[in-house]
């Protein structure tokens, strides 16, 4: 089934990317306004701000066939649930697999509300979602003690499964859940991917990138960066594509610079998240356009051939 690539810019992290913006256009895909909210959106929100931007999308771009949505920053990956709504109903998929390149786990409890890094809970539990297979992981939040704050009874249940770059404890294989998990920096582009196959257990899937999973000469985030080479994720995701129909996919992890919006005790509460939470130096702005462009189109290059 081939993707159309469109951009859902809620902070002007894309609308700096010329050629990117080229090429979605060329094949007939848009630009989608988020009506403002984006601000309120960043990093985490109540469900009334996330419904809507799901309500705007349905009244002004409903989805008639799937798509490759860019995003912006890692900041929205909650936008994620929802984009996977739309692809279910684009594609008519009765099951599916998530497929979740990312540098951090996402499975964090957060309530009121979803955070970008709580997102996976709800992702998982969609009915028509059979299991989400996160790959590339190196932060903190699935070693010993950072695994604490997760949503384990998804690892337990076999909902959400872990094949991390590195155990950040230093072993040699990923202990969690009474089950060892593979570290794929150990394995070849090749070895990655029939490891993946192996556990994809549906003709569908949907794949979400979070550009933090790549190393730092591959994207440049708000976040901190994973060891995964780009050419390895489009080889990964190239090897997926030839042997199922990926029903849908969105890309995060373009870097931006903070702004929220709310109320001023909601904005003081992700401002000092942020600080606590994301690297404190900035990027060149100019450098992370260039290197983040880069990767965007060869992703745009490797879900949507047909088109480009």
């Amino acid at each position: 089934m081939t993707l159309r690539p469109s951009i859902l810019n809620l902070d002007d992290s894309l609308t700096s990317q010329g050629s990117l913006i080229d090429r979605v256009q060329a094949a007939g895909g848009l630009v989608m306004s988020d009506g403002g909210i984006g601000p309120r959106l960043r990093l985490w929100c109540r469900d009334p701000i996330l419904k809507q931007l799901h309500f705007r999308l349905d009244a002004h771009y409903p989805i008639s066939k799937p798509e490759l949505v860019f995003v912006g920053s890692g900041d929205f990956h909650h936008v994620t649930p929802l984009l996977i709504d739309r692809a279910l109903t684009a594609s008519r998929s009765q099951a599916t697999t998530v497929l979740h390149f990312d540098n951090h786990p996402d499975w964090v409890r957060f309530s009121p509300g979803v955070h970008c890094g709580s997102w996976v809970a709800r992702a998982a539990r969609i009915t028509r979602v059979q299991r989400l297979i996160s790959v590339g992981i190196c932060s903190g939040d699935i070693g010993r003690r950072g695994s604490r704050n997760g949503d384990l009874e998804l690892v337990r249940q076999g909902r959400v499964e872990i094949y991390p770059y590195r155990d950040p404890d230093g072993g040699s294989v990923l202990a969690l859940c009474n089950k060892l998990w593979p570290l794929i920096n150990y394995k070849s582009d090749g070895e990655i991917a029939e490891l993946l196959m192996s556990r994809i257990e549906t003709p569908d899937v949907y794949i979400t990138i979070d550009k933090d999973v790549l190393r730092s000469a591959d994207a440049v985030t708000n976040w901190d960066q994973g060891g995964l080479s780009l050419e390895t994720l489009l080889s990964v995701i190239g090897r997926v594509s030839r042997t199922h129909r990926i029903i849908g996919a969105d890309v995060v992890g373009d870097w931006s610079p903070i702004h929220y919006g709310g109320p001023w005790w909601e904005r003081a509460l992700k401002y000092g998240e942020a600080w606590l939470d994301q690297p404190h130096d900035h990027p060149d702005a100019a450098d992370a356009i260039k290197v983040n462009e880069r990767a965007n189109l060869k992703i745009l290059d490797a879900l949507c051939k047909t088109l480009v």
